[in-house]
């Protein structure tokens, strides 16, 4: 990727054929001269105190004349927008006083993505990003407001022209269900509903937000099931926050389908807001196959995949498989990744490695224990107490069953040109497909106590738009040995 600061455009003036941002870009570019619109507001409101309308109204060209800037700035950005591409580049112009001009070549573009939230849609806008290799971790390598058809055109080129697909996939709505089900947030559904309802308690007025406290109030009282209304408000919170999450992850995932044609994967999906990517299949850093203590217990699992630019934001559409059983599961992941295939285990944690998979959640189980029980024994508050404590145990033991089935089914395994790596991280257990042209280094450790056991971990470093490290602990030294000198293959 290239980026060239010029006062004169490389390779030479816009084409004919170049392509406008969508008019929606001058609304966007408002937004960032809207601190001149503080002179003309300060202004009215110092006269305004004063009483003088009459030497208001006389100055008022003035504010007229600040507003004409604004509008100016902001069309004048918007008319230095252009983008076009020929065979083997991709072209942006932007700048005002300094202009920029990123060129991207396209064997480097991964991921083109274009996104319409529900207000773009009545003006036939989507905003669409570019992510390619090597470009900037922080956010896309570049991202405008473009109408349908030029989204369409250039998400067309970027996969190498309108083509049939070679496989498809599309997910039942049972498995959405499913999916959003498991996969649902506490609190990102109550950050939520709290943003909601602060929003709209400025909008309309203290009377709506205090009617929704109210009722969760009333509802702890009424249906407290012999908990006290504290710890039953804490209970229906957190249900609430549960069910909203699971509702907003359906209608993200509504109407979700998964297509492979050539080298190009395309995703499509969302019931207000839709989003459709296009990625190329070399940018793929790598397949994570991954379940939670639920989704093991009913059998189902679920398919995400790191690539350049895919999935950084939290709305995007980062699940390609939602929730399906094995067999189903099996068959998608072959239609959409049949070059990319887990293996079976050849280098499982050590017998006596056990320890070092429950030590931590074992203890935090036990602390907890500890405290509720001191805290019972104090006296005072003993509902509230045992219903808090059991709530903040539940956490630590539910990490304690997954490292234990982690120990149980976790290692290294190969096949081909992929390393296949399962472990525990957080609340999810991750079957990782690496190709091996992705690792950029692995890692041996060993503390002292794994030396005297004849232990290490095995770190997988990875190249993908961030490094990633993925952490197989507890094997046998004498084994990872082996593999290592064999080549690491």
């Amino acid at each position: 990727m290239k980026r060239k600061r010029t006062g004169i455009s490389y390779p030479g003036p816009p084409p004919a054929g170049h392509i406008r941002a969508h008019p929606v870009t001058v609304v966007r570019n408002l937004w960032r001269v809207m601190f001149l619109i503080v002179i003309p507001v300060l202004r009215g409101f110092f006269l305004a105190l004063g009483g003088n309308l009459v030497d208001w109204a006389s100055g008022a060209w003035l504010d007229i004349l600040i507003l004409a800037v604004m509008v100016g700035i902001a069309v004048w950005r918007w008319r230095r927008v252009l983008l076009w591409w020929d065979k083997h580049r991709m072209y942006i112009r932007t700048g005002v006083l300094i202009e920029t001009l990123i060129i991207l070549p396209w064997e480097k573009v991964v991921t083109v993505s274009a996104v319409e939230p529900l207000y773009l849609r009545p003006f036939g806008a989507v905003r669409l990003r570019v992510d390619a290799m090597g470009g900037s971790a922080r956010g896309p390598d570049f991202a405008l407001y473009l109408s349908h058809k030029n989204a369409r055109a250039l998400i067309e080129r970027q996969s190498g022209g309108p083509a049939e697909d070679d496989a498809s996939f599309t997910p039942t709505g049972r498995s959405i269900l499913a999916f959003s089900l498991l996969g649902s947030n506490s609190f990102g559904g109550i950050l939520f509903a709290a943003t909601l309802i602060s929003q709209s308690g400025r909008l309309i007025g203290r009377r709506l937000s205090d009617d929704v406290f109210g009722a969760v109030e009333q509802l702890s009282r009424d249906f407290a099931f012999g908990l006290p209304p504290a710890a039953a408000a804490i209970g229906y919170i957190l249900l609430g926050g549960w069910l909203i999450g699971a509702y907003l992850h359906m209608v993200r995932h509504r109407r979700m389908q998964v297509g492979l044609a050539g080298r190009t994967l395309t995703l499509t999906g969302g019931q207000f807001t839709t989003r459709k990517y296009s990625l190329r299949l070399a940018g793929i850093s790598h397949l994570d196959i991954r379940q939670s203590l639920t989704a093991k217990i009913l059998g189902l699992r679920s398919l995400y995949l790191a690539a350049v630019g895919y999935g950084r934001r939290r709305d995007d559409l980062s699940c390609l498989i939602p929730a399906e059983k094995a067999d189903a599961f099996e068959a998608a992941r072959r239609q959409l990744f049949p070059q990319i295939t887990p293996a079976d285990r050849h280098i499982s944690p050590a017998p006596k490695g056990w320890f070092k998979f429950i030590a931590a959640p074992a203890l935090a189980f036990l602390g907890v224990g500890a405290l509720t029980w001191a805290a019972l024994a104090a006296g005072g508050w003993g509902d509230v107490t045992l219903f808090v404590g059991g709530m903040a145990a539940l956490p630590a033991l539910y990490i304690l069953v997954l490292q234990v089935i982690d120990y149980r089914t976790g290692g290294l395994g190969w096949s081909g040109d992929a390393y296949t790596l399962r472990y525990c991280r957080g609340f999810n257990l991750h079957t990782i497909v690496l190709p091996i042209n992705r690792v950029v280094g692995i890692e041996v450790r060993q503390s002292i106590f794994q030396r005297k056991k004849g232990q290490c971990d095995l770190i997988f470093l990875a190249r993908a738009e961030r490094r990633s490290a993925h952490r197989l602990r507890s094997l046998p030294i004498a084994q990872a040995r082996q593999w290592l000198a064999g080549g690491a293959r």
